[in-house]
Order: structure tokens, then C-alpha cells, then sequence
């Protein structure tokens, strides 16, 4: 498990679930409700999305995103399956604008196994 803390949000790699076929790989995002400013309905309904990174070998496949005030909760599906040992792998998160990873906001968060 892995934390990043960039402005008021912590981003963490809760878990790498390991298959046979494949990894599992959760991000949370977790920021204090109180701090954030008051948003519009239409703010709140234009989420960003996040995408997946890691190097040209893998695949990274978003299985959706859910959350709460103050959370946020995004699983990506890596092929073929990451090592057991994820030390030297960038996870690098990028902020896009729609759930197609066609409109990057070029805002992007890395964090190292």
C-alpha cells in the first residue's frame, strides 16, 4: 500500500490483487468534504476520470469508479499480470475528461511500487 499526497487529496494503491491472467489494482482518493469548495449540481455530475498507466508492456483497463463525500474508489484490470514484486513500477494516474482517455486535463499523479 502506497500513498501520494498532492494538495488536500491523499491517492493511495490500496491493493494488487494477483491472478492467473491478470492484476487488480485499486486507487483511492480520500479529501476532507469540509475543505472542498461548495460545487454546482453540473460540477458534481462532470466528473473526471482517471486512467492507468504503467509502461507499454501492460494493458490497463478501467472496471469502474464509485465513492462518497470525501471518497473515491477506482479498480483497473492489468494485463498480463504484474510481478509479485512491484518495486521499480510507476503507476502513473491521469486525469482525463471523459471516460474514453480521449481528453487528458494534463494533470497526472505517479506512484512507485
Amino acid at each position: 500500500m502506497k500513498t501520494v499526497t498532492k494538495g488536500e487529496r491523499l491517492y493511495t494503491v490500496s491493493y494488487v490483487r494477483q491472478y492467473d491472467n491478470a492484476s487488480v489494482v485499486q486507487l483511492l482518493i480520500d479529501w476532507d468534504e469540509q475543505q472542498e469548495p461548495q460545487l454546482t449540481i453540473q460540477q458534481k455530475l462532470e466528473r473526471k476520470h482517471f486512467g492507468l498507466y504503467i509502461d507499454a508492456s501492460y494493458e490497463c483497463r478501467s472496471k469502474g469508479t464509485g465513492g462518497s463525500n470525501g471518497h473515491e474508489s477506482s479498480t483497473y484490470v492489468v494485463t498480463p499480470p504484474l510481478p509479485d514484486d512491484l518495486r521499480g513500477l510507476h503507476f502513473v494516474f491521469t486525469e482525463y475528461e471523459d471516460a474514453f482517455e480521449e481528453k487528458p486535463t494534463g494533470w497526472a499523479i505517479t506512484i512507485q511500487g
